[in-house]
């Protein structure tokens, strides 16, 4: 019986790990129980988990001690649990942009099989780790992530712990299938520091931040026939952070930024380059026996709650979210910096800026002109920028359908060339590809201009924020005086209406061809 438990878990952990043999895994009992020591963690297998960026790769993951508990007659309601020690990873960036990540672990361990129940009981584990160590090593700084207390669980829809069958819905007359997971950590540390290599000085200020509980939400849309991830919502929620930062790690901040820059726009392009297609908001054909199966019901009510249930938790397009409840930023002088005082107009001074309800969401893969109801927190200054945007879009189409109608013309009116004067391999490929930037009909031509064209959203909202007026040593210790605030209450503005609002839209084709494109911007 221990044979084949050890086979059990083997088969589960080996996608992860490299070069897991049975005699490291010690189990106590036939309880379920079971024990793993010194795990080295496979760096492509948690890079397609993880869908890191493609500046981004891991080079090394190693696990101290990790100890697994399988409820062998419970596996239906209760969650494996894997419960690890100390890992440690060890992360580069790339200057030039790796290989795009793979499918998702789930669906090669099962081989492209349907969503059944192995494939249930493995998402559905439930994992903690005591600390986790990341250091980044980049061309300018090397950075660290110190994680404490981390969790990993499956929740229902509402984000509350329960019964694993609530943890997920499933529709199969779309063939897709919800599950929802949450990340929730007790603190995180994070530095960054140059390195010894580089040259400037403004950058030898190391960057701190500790942060306290926080989480992530995760939810996944996937297929019911190959397990294959469809559509992703990530949102990451900080309740309240408090930041002091001197004037030198301000500018050591942008000095990072602006080395990481190259890379991620490289990593950016190959990201739209590889764009999937955009999910169809109707429902997916049912086979014939789903169909069958719907027909000969006898709960037609439950089947239409089910559609209400997928309808209201539906993950429309992929997208990444982040939540700042309340953030404090303290800017003040480095007393110790090397610059002159002719400079300084005040020593020792410092600015609190104060934020409520920051809030920023990026949609990578929104098809150009469909309807944005679906966002997150989508209120009248969406609706507004739709307007005028679908406007100037539809602009935009008929002068690309006018300069290809152009194009077309152009080359029918123009002399045939000479066979003497081509090659063969030259006219069969006139003959079977047409030139770039022509088309068959211009029905067709429009068909596919709609279809290709693509659009990439970042928008930023502001509930409230208040900017206090700078501060010295020498003053009187009271409480600062707002230089800039957003008074919603004196002005009779409601408290649902954003005081900052931005939205940057750029559009693009996902096939990579040159073909001209705009950016709209709020």
């Amino acid at each position: 019986m221990a044979g084949i438990i050890k086979k059990q878990i083997l088969k589960h952990l080996s996608r992860f790990t490299k070069n897991l043999s049975p005699d490291k895994i010690n189990l106590s009992t036939l309880k379920g129980e079971g024990e793993l020591k010194n795990l080295e963690l496979d760096e492509e297998v948690l890079q397609n988990m993880l869908d890191l960026p493609t500046w981004l790769a891991i080079n090394k993951v190693f696990c101290n001690k990790a100890s697994i508990r399988i409820p062998w007659t419970k596996l239906k309601t209760h969650p494996i649990c894997l419960s690890l020690d100390k890992v440690i990873m060890e992360m580069s960036t790339c200057e030039e942009p790796r290989s795009p990540n793979g499918p998702s672990p789930i669906a090669t361990a099962s081989g492209q099989s349907e969503y059944g129940f192995a494939e249930k009981v493995v998402e559905g584990i439930s994992v903690s780790v005591n600390s986790i160590v990341i250091r980044i090593g980049a061309k300018a700084f090397n950075a660290s992530f110190e994680l404490s207390q981390l969790r990993i669980y499956s929740v229902n829809a509402h984000w509350e712990h329960g019964d694993l069958r609530f943890t997920r819905i499933q529709d199969p007359q779309r063939g897709e299938v919800l599950t929802f997971k949450e990340i929730n950590w007790q603190m995180i540390r994070i530095e960054a520091d140059a390195t010894q290599s580089s040259h400037l000085e403004i950058m030898c200020a190391p960057v701190r931040l500790i942060t306290n509980q926080s989480k992530i939400r995760v939810t996944l849309k996937r297929r019911l026939k190959d397990c294959n991830v469809i559509a992703t919502k990530l949102v990451l929620i900080l309740d309240d952070l408090l930041w002091v930062l001197t004037d030198s790690q301000l500018k050591a901040m942008v000095q990072y930024a602006k080395s990481l820059s190259e890379a991620i726009e490289k990593s950016t392009e190959q990201r739209k380059s590889m764009a999937p297609e955009p999910t169809q908001s109707s429902t997916v054909v049912a086979s014939a026996q789903q169909v069958k199966t719907m027909q000969t019901s006898n709960a037609p009510d439950v089947n239409d709650a089910i559609v209400k249930l997928f309808n209201d938790f539906d993950v429309k397009e992929t997208s990444h979210h982040l939540v700042i409840s309340h953030l404090d930023l303290h800017i003040c002088d480095d007393i110790h910096a090397k610059e002159k005082e002719s400079n300084r107009r005040i020593t020792g001074g410092a600015m609190q800026l104060s934020f409520t309800q920051l809030t920023i969401d990026y949609y990578p893969y929104h098809k150009a002109g469909d309807s944005c109801n679906h966002w997150m927190y989508f209120s009248d200054a969406t609706k507004t920028k739709n307007g005028w945007a679908n406007e100037l879009l539809h602009e935009f189409e008929c002068n690309v359908e006018m300069l290809k109608q152009a194009v077309k013309d152009h080359n029918v009116g123009s002399p045939p060339k000479s066979p003497t004067h081509a090659s063969p391999q030259h006219t069969q490929t006139e003959k079977d590809y047409p030139l770039k930037g022509t088309c068959r009909t211009p029905s067709v031509l429009s068909q596919q201009s709609k279809a290709k064209l693509m659009s990439s959203s970042v928008v930023v909202r502001l509930a409230d924020f208040n900017i206090y007026q700078v501060s010295t040593a020498e003053q009187c210790r009271s409480s600062p005086k707002s230089m800039i605030c957003c008074n919603k209450k004196s002005l009779y503005l409601p408290q649902e209406m954003s005081a900052v609002y931005i939205e940057f839209t750029e559009y693009y084709y996902p096939d990579g061809k040159d073909f001209p494109t705009a950016f709209l911007s709020r």
